[in-house]
Parts: structure tokens; C-alpha cells; sequence
């Protein structure tokens, strides 16, 4: 698959028959390839990580499921311009299915996936910001449905067309080509979906949230536009760009690093937080929720947002945490309890002080046994800032 010699001695002189230039595969095609193939990597291990971690708020309120189905729809763009934009030989292999992986894979799975997820997220972030719905049901994924069938129907028309009239291996030169209209309708569908991601991402621009997600649509539109108009202009303007290392070179740095700079770009906070400041990420990240007033629209509440993640007393340290906040400066007091295997942790709040009670009976009648005097919210983990009273 990587540059032979010999092959690339005769695509050049085929090119030459031909009256045009051809600048041979060689190693910065592979280097390419290997780059962009290791920082995949390193995005699937980070796709695992979101997702075993699913559950954590701040990874939650990102909607993993959608992340990680932009990740594999980016992963088989980057599989399908490995073909198309001619980095490796293609002869005696399963790449010279042009239509196969270059239409199917690169195009319709790939560039078009990647986009209706584009499209799926804005148009989610439009129903529970400006309409006040919920973030599921038929009314969030009909447009998407819609756009997928009209997809999968155009990928079957081309299939039953000739490959000269769609796409098409060329054998003298070991590239795959395509029919210029076939070419103009690819990207209309694309700018289709695009023009539904500005739309949406227009009517989600003065958005309340509290996660800068109008501002994250606002930079992935911008990138998303730039990086299609650039190759737009570069297939339309030089047709036979597989053949400049150059061009070949600038197409797929640009695409991938965009889809990269995206990903990492509404990821990379939650990602971080979850691994490095779990908890303390957790209580800054439910404080804002707090003070905005966006729980519901973040699927989130005092009680529950972090259940099936912590323990019942993680819960209620939590909950008396945000008591002492709204408490700070009366007189007010709020008891929570907890029982975990015969054990119950009883939280008494004020303005000033959480009080943290413990005893092995789980009894009503016993709950001071031992008092313990928290300072600040890193006691929701029971660490050792703790002051016996």
C-alpha cells in the first residue's frame, strides 16, 4: 500500500503520455498517513474513556453517545481520504473500490455522518434552549431521519449507475476519479447539511447556558465552513489535485485537524476535569448549574444528578452543601441522611458549618456518636479535612 518505486515509475510515466504533472507518492504521504492515524488513536482511546465514564455530569451533559458517533464518523472520512486523495497505492487491493470506500465510506458514512451529527447537535441544543423541550423524542431526530434516508437513497442511485458516470479507478495513474456532475451533487448534499448546522447554530446564538455551548457551535461552524470552502474551491478549481503532493497534503491535514480541533474543543474540559479533579470539577460544575438556574435544562437536580455515580452519602454531603449556600448569613438549619450497610451518616448545615454525624447502628437514637466538622466541599469524598468536635 506504501510508495513502490517501481509502481510510482510507471504512474509517472503515464501521466507524462498523458501531457500532465504527477508528483509521486513518498514518504511525507506516509508520514501523513501515520500522523493522522496515531492522533485517531489517541481519539479512541479518549471515545472509550468518555464512555466508561458516561455517567460523570459534565461528560453527560455533552451527550457521549453524539460525540462518539462524530468520532467514528470523522475516523471512516480519514479511511476513505486515504483513498481518494491517492496517499497510498491502491492497485491489487480492496481500495480500488472507488465506490465502495471513496462514496460509500468517505463520503456518505464519513463527510455526510459527520455532518448530520453537526446538525443533530445544534438542532438538539435548539429544542431544550429557546423551545424549553426535552432533549429526545421524534420531534429532535425526524430532520436527521429525514436527511439519512435521502443519503442512503442517493448512495443506492449511484450504486445502480454506471462507475463512469459516478466514481471510478483509474488504473494508469492508481487513483480513483469522479464524474464532474456526480462531483457537483456530492457537494450540494454536503452544503445541504451545512446550511442546516448554520441555520440551527443562527437560532441558538444568544442561548443562556451555562457551558459555552453557543460559543462552541459559533467556533465548529466557523472551522466547519472554512475547511469545506477550501476544498470546495480546491477540487472545483484542480480536479486532478490527488496528483500534487501539495494539494493532496493540505486537503487532509485541513479536514482532519478541524475535526480534531472540534472534538477536543467541547470535550477536552469535561475529559480533563473527570480524570484529574473529579470531585471538585463536580461541585464547581453543579454550583454553576445552580446559580444559572439550567438544571432542568442539563437533566440535572439536587438529588439525583449524581446517583448510580456516587454513594447515598456523596449525595447527601451535596445536598448540604448547596443548603449551606443558600443559608449563608441566617439562622437556618437543614438535616440530610444517609445509610450505607448498616451505617448512617447523619449532615446537619447552617450558614456556616457542615456537621458530618456517624454512628455503626444506623439507628435513629445514636446519630452523634462522632461529629466531624467539614470545611469545605472536598469532604464530599470523606478525606481527612476534618475537624472532630
Amino acid at each position: 500500500m506504501f510508495p513502490n518505486p517501481a509502481v510510482e515509475d510507471r504512474r509517472a510515466a503515464a501521466a507524462l503520455s498523458l501531457g500532465i504533472s504527477l508528483d509521486k507518492r513518498s514518504t511525507a504521504d506516509l508520514a501523513i498517513v501515520i500522523a493522522i492515524s496515531v492522533i485517531y488513536f489517541i481519539d479512541l482511546l479518549a471515545v472509550l474513556f468518555m464512555l466508561w465514564n458516561r455517567k460523570y455530569p459534565p461528560i453527560k451533559a455533552k451527550s457521549p453517545v453524539l460525540m462518539a458517533s462524530l468520532f467514528i464518523t470523522c475516523a471512516l472520512w480519514f479511511v476513505g481520504d486515504v483513498q481518494m486523495n491517492g496517499h497510498v497505492t491502491l492497485a491489487n487491493t480492496v481500495l480500488t473500490n472507488c465506490r465502495g470506500l471513496g462514496f460509500w465510506v468517505r463520503i456518505l458514512l464519513g463527510i455526510c455522518g459527520a455532518y448530520a451529527v453537526f446538525a443533530l447537535r445544534s438542532f438538539a441544543l435548539y429544542h431544550v434552549f429557546c423551545l424549553n423541550l426535552p432533549y429526545r423524542g421524534m420531534r429532535v431526530y425526524l430532520p436527521v431521519i429525514f436527511y439519512a434516508v435521502c443519503i442512503i437513497v442517493y448512495g443506492i442511485v449511484a450504486l445502480v449507475l454506471k462507475s463512469t458516470a459516478t466514481l471510478y479507478y483509474v488504473e494508469p495513474l492508481d487513483l480513483c476519479s469522479s464524474a464532474i456532475p456526480f462531483k457537483a451533487s456530492v457537494f450540494a448534499c454536503v452544503w445541504v447539511a451545512l446550511a442546516f448546522v448554520i441555520f440551527n447554530y443562527w437560532r441558538i446564538r444568544n442561548i443562556k447556558s451555562s457551558f459555552n455551548e453557543s460559543r462552541e457551535m459559533a467556533v465548529a461552524c466557523t472551522l466547519i465552513v472554512a475547511t469545506t470552502l477550501t476544498t470546495t474551491l480546491i477540487q472545483l478549481l484542480h480536479p486532478q489535485y490527488p496528483l500534487s503532493l501539495a494539494y493532496r497534503v493540505t486537503v487532509t491535514v485541513l479536514c482532519h485537524l478541524c475535526t480534531n480541533i472540534i472534538w477536543w474543543g467541547i470535550m477536552a474540559i469535561p475529559l480533563w476535569n473527570c480524570i484529574f479533579r473529579r470531585t471538585e470539577y463536580l461541585d464547581k460544575w453543579t454550583d454553576k448549574l445552580r446559580m444559572d438556574g439550567l438544571q432542568r435544562e442539563y437533566h440535572i437536580d439536587s438529588s439525583s444528578f449524581i446517583q448510580g455515580e456516587f454513594t447515598p452519602a456523596d449525595i447527601a454531603m451535596t445536598q448540604a452543601i448547596a443548603m449551606k449556600q443558600a443559608y449563608k448569613g441566617s439562622d437556618n438549619y437543614g438535616f440530610f441522611y444517609a445509610t450505607e450497610g448498616g451505617t448512617t451518616r447523619t449532615f446537619i448545615t447552617t450558614g456556616d458549618d457542615i456537621y458530618i454525624g456517624q454512628d455503626g447502628t444506623g439507628s435513629d437514637s445514636d446519630r452523634t456518636t462522632s461529629w466531624l466538622k467539614s470545611r469545605d466541599s472536598k469532604d464530599a469524598g470523606f478525606g481527612n479535612d476534618r475537624l472532630l468536635l
